[in-house]
């Protein structure tokens, strides 16, 4: 019966790769700019990647440099041009927050996963299903490897690309990198990282390193796309059109260091000015790096009314020290929360959308999975930095709000 064997199949595969990354390359295509990213697609060494067999292409940038979307358009580039050809392309983004859920093995399921879609899963990984399910147990790395290995038996050649391999704990990463560099002879590995991890040239076959950074031409295009999209910039240079190039002359490579995410806080502040000159006053006092930006994107917060900045300092605390990542529903209940609540109060929950407006473009929301992210690994970094200074009762308040729940009436 076909109902009954989809359904199976179904099973069968949540249950060995319950990571999704389906979802997570779907949200971060959308971030990617018309037109954007092209550089890479000629870039001599990754022509040279994509055209052999059994390589490895290290693509390394500073933070912010716009890795993670360049991965999702490779990802989209590669499952494109190889359509209908013997070919399987598998991505993984690794993230700080989910560490937990993001064990080398569940990685390597979550690989299987993809090169599964619309394939038969094949009698390994129903065998092990049925070793296991009996026992309620899960599978080990040395198995779930065994699945992938002989998923890859199905194509001529693999695309594996892995996001962020600076965003794994150590101890993790190198077993990851083992199990990566161990893989088959048709499989061809893209990690991206920052610079300050390195990988073994002697583990991987035929290792090449691309440097990442935000291209003037790609930055063109993505300033003039925030500038359509931001109602007072657009308003402003239609008014004077010559405020277009000022504002380039401003935002360019140089200035931003290769950073897409220094030019992003820079439109975020600018797109906040209500008159010509305001815009040109704040042009000249640009920051210089992350760390002055995200100082002034605090400040922004904080010269909001008494409520705004209480919602979108409550916001980031949550967000940033939650030890998974929360949902849209998770966190406006979290918000909704009062101290001396002997009940949910349904009249309290916040739309998401206004919790995101005055958190000045620091928090933003996946449209596919829901979830609640901040912009950036960096914001992370920044925030956990100043976290003792600007929010000493983090823990307390968090904790309250915990307390406060579990005194509701009939909990």
């Amino acid at each position: 019966n076909y109902g009954n064997k989809e359904e199976e199949r179904k099973r069968i595969v949540d249950w060995l790769s319950p990571i999704n990354f389906f979802l997570r390359q779907a949200d971060i295509s959308q971030m990617q700019e018309k037109g954007t990213g092209g550089w890479l697609l000629e870039h001599p060494l990754f022509k040279k990647w994509e055209c052999g067999l059994g390589s490895t292409l290290w693509c390394c940038g500073i933070p912010g440099a716009g890795k993670t979307v360049l991965v999702s358009m490779v990802v989209n580039h590669l499952g494109t041009q190889f359509k209908g050809k013997n070919t399987g392309v598998a991505c993984i983004y690794l993230n700080h927050k989910e560490v937990d859920d993001q064990t080398p093995s569940r990685l390597l399921a979550g690989l299987w996963r993809q090169l599964a879609l619309d394939r038969d899963i094949g009698s390994i990984a129903e065998k092990l299903y049925q070793q296991h399910q009996e026992k309620g147990t899960a599978p080990s790395l040395e198995e779930v490897d065994n699945v992938l290995s002989s998923s890859f038996k199905m194509f001529s050649q693999v695309f594996i690309i892995v996001d962020a391999m600076d965003e794994y704990p150590e101890f993790q990463r190198e077993i990851l990198l083992q199990q990566l560099a161990a893989m088959g002879s048709n499989v061809n590995l893209m990690i991206t990282s920052r610079p300050n991890i390195s990988l073994e040239p002697s583990s991987f076959r035929n290792l090449e390193r691309l440097d990442i950074h935000a291209m003037e031409d790609d930055l063109r295009k993505y300033v003039d796309a925030q500038i359509v999209s931001s109602p007072r910039l657009c308003m402003h240079v239609r008014k004077q059109p010559g405020l277009r190039e000022e504002i380039h002359s401003k935002i360019n490579t140089q200035t931003v260091d290769g950073m897409f995410l220094l030019a992003k806080l820079h439109i975020q502040s600018l797109s906040t000015k209500n008159t010509i000159k305001a815009l040109r006053e704040a042009m000249k006092e640009l920051p210089k790096g992350l760390d002055d930006s995200y100082d002034i994107t605090m400040q922004r917060i904080d010269d909001q009314t008494e409520e705004d900045k209480k919602t979108a300092r409550s916001t980031l605390i949550w967000v940033a020290n939650a030890k998974r990542p929360l949902n849209v529903s998770e966190i406006t209940a979290a918000l909704a929360i009062e101290p001396g609540d002997r009940q949910f109060d349904e009249d309290n929950v916040l739309d998401i959308n206004i919790i995101l407006s005055v958190c000045a473009g620091l928090v933003i929301v996946d449209k596919q999975s829901s979830v609640v992210r901040l912009v950036h690994y960096t914001t992370q970094e920044y925030l956990d930095k100043i976290q003792a200074e600007k929010f000493p009762d983090v823990h307390t308040e968090i904790t309250h709000t915990l307390l406060t729940v579990l005194a509701f009436d009939g909990y």
